[in-house]
């Protein structure tokens, strides 16, 4: 399964301590989440911000970027794409789910999740994702 981590998520992963819970997605050699340079450098501005920094350690954010570094996927390419996305900055992550092809894009952005599915990429929230990888109904 080809995902794709909205970086809401992985921010609010930092937030909540809970990089972990995140980093067991990639315990299933049948899950690839991709990342993109413009994706890496949206995360980078979101935690130079002060009002972010104070409430995450150093610590938590080396250990998302080894996890990114060491366990993701990266697309380095990928079309502009036409969509009725209300926030044209996510169109980009549409971008790349065109270009992997994605079978989800994991977010919390209600921009995002309105879509409910771009082509064959379905925009699931976190615990819906998970509920994905349970095998069960959600």
């Amino acid at each position: 399964m080809n995902v794709i981590l909205d970086t809401n998520i992985w921010i609010s992963f930092l937030f909540g301590k809970q990089l972990q819970s995140v980093a067991s997605v990639f315990d299933n050699s049948d899950i690839r989440v991709y990342v993109s340079p413009e994706q890496v450098s949206e995360i980078q501005s979101v935690l130079s911000r002060p009002k972010i920094r104070e409430h995450i350690s150093q610590e938590s954010i080396d250990a998302m970027w080894d996890l990114m570094r060491t366990r993701c996927y990266p697309i380095e390419e990928y079309p502009a794409v036409e969509s009725s996305v209300r926030d044209m900055k996510d169109a980009y992550l549409l971008a790349m789910a065109e270009a992997i092809p994605a079978n989800v894009i994991v977010t919390g952005d209600k921009d995002l999740l309105v879509l409910k599915q771009h082509r064959d990429t379905k925009i699931l929230t976190y615990q819906e994702f998970l509920v994905l990888l349970s095998g069960m109904r959600y």
